[in-house]
């Protein structure tokens, strides 16, 4: 998704037109959900997806002859025998996708600073007119609500601005787009944008790395600390959106972290592992994970408990990291531990370390 707003504004600043596909609604089983995005460039290429098969054939069909001369529109599909995949197999439920085709600069702006917001860790809630009989609030018009209060853009109807902004608090909260209907004439596609969690991974050898490119495939921010110049570089690291070479504990102290931190301790020893478990275990990350055998993890912990740090903060620790997929290799541990940050991502009610995930995970030399 952030591939797609960083390149927008480059279309429109080169004065090409790229087709901006969005799922808006679905209903019943369908192959993506509402937020879904592909944007197709002036060479046919694609960044993102709707899903496959015979529907984003066809949107993407219809959107290549918009943008031509046309303008944005709203397509509706019944996934039925007629969008049927290749292997026979019919998801029977409905989409509507809306073509889009920014191109003005006001447009290019907005998604600029929907960028620059979003690094700024602000949630922010966009929505876009895809239907309207409306003479002021005309089809592909956007806003931008941000929760520091700042509003960008607009729908062209003040009213509907009104009645669009009330339902911020509810759309971020439930993390899910959709469309929101002010009358039976105009309909506005509500998206959250909640700011990209960052993952900061304490140790740059060959787990770390692995880690690195698949965490930033994830849509995490990727923040790495070593202090080995040569492991922590960004020939190996090239996903890294910052890295940090100093002492890995005092770094760790020092970086801010909140509720969108995701800490992975995965350094080259049990000395470096205590030290930078000792830096973060008190703070408010939303996920702490330390690599390691049941017995490593257990000196660590009752180092860490000889020193003051209370029980209920080492309870908190997924220790060892990851989930339980019997991995030996590096990818496969480094799949393991990017499972359980998706897993941990995707739940709103804050899950904690289970005594059933208890040890299991696999010690290898980094």
């Amino acid at each position: 998704m952030r591939a797609i707003y960083q390149k927008i504004p480059e279309l429109i600043a080169s004065e090409q037109v790229g087709a901006y596909c969005t799922v808006v609604e679905t209903k019943g089983s369908t192959p993506q959900k509402p937020g879904a995005k592909l944007l197709i460039l002036p060479d046919l290429r694609n960044i993102g997806t709707l899903g496959g098969g015979c529907v984003e054939a066809e949107a993407r069909r219809q959107a290549i002859g918009l943008m031509q001369d046309g303008n944005p529109r709203l397509l509706e599909f019944q996934l039925d025998s007629d969008y049927g995949w290749d292997d026979g197999l019919i998801c029977g439920g409905n989409m509507k996708i809306f073509i889009d085709l920014p191109q003005t600069r006001s447009e290019a702006e907005m998604f600029n600073r929907l960028q620059e917001l979003n690094a700024e860790k602000i949630p922010l809630m966009c929505a876009t007119v895809v239907k309207s009989n409306n003479q002021t609030a005309k089809i592909g018009m956007k806003m931008i609500f941000a929760t520091n209060g700042e509003r960008i853009g607009t729908l062209g109807n003040t009213a509907l601005e009104a009645d669009v902004e009330n339902q911020i608090t509810d759309i971020l909260e439930k993390n899910s787009a959709g469309l929101f209907q002010q009358d039976d004439t105009t309909s506005v596609f509500l998206e959250p944008l909640q700011p990209r969690p960052t993952l900061l991974i304490a140790g740059a050898g060959h787990v770390g790395q692995a880690l690195c490119h698949i965490g930033s495939w994830l849509d995490f921010d990727i923040v790495i600390v070593d202090d080995r110049a040569d492991f922590a570089s960004a020939e190996r690291l090239p996903e890294a959106d910052e890295i940090i070479i100093g002492d890995i504990a005092e770094e760790l102290q020092k970086y801010p972290k909140n509720h969108l931190t995701y800490v992975v301790i995965v350094t080259r020893g049990h000395q470096h592992d205590e030290s930078a478990l000792h830096s973060v275990v008190e703070s408010n990350a939303r996920y702490i994970g330390l690599i390691g055998s049941r017995r490593k993890i257990k000196l660590i912990f009752d180092d860490l408990l000889d020193i003051g740090i209370p029980q209920e903060k080492l309870q908190r620790v997924y220790a060892p990291i990851g989930l339980d997929i019997n991995s030996k290799t590096v990818p496969e541990i480094a799949v393991s531990i990017a499972s359980q940050l998706i897993q941990i991502r995707n739940c709103s009610d804050g899950m904690q370390p289970s005594e059933s995930q208890a040890l299991r995970m696999p010690t290898i030399k980094l």
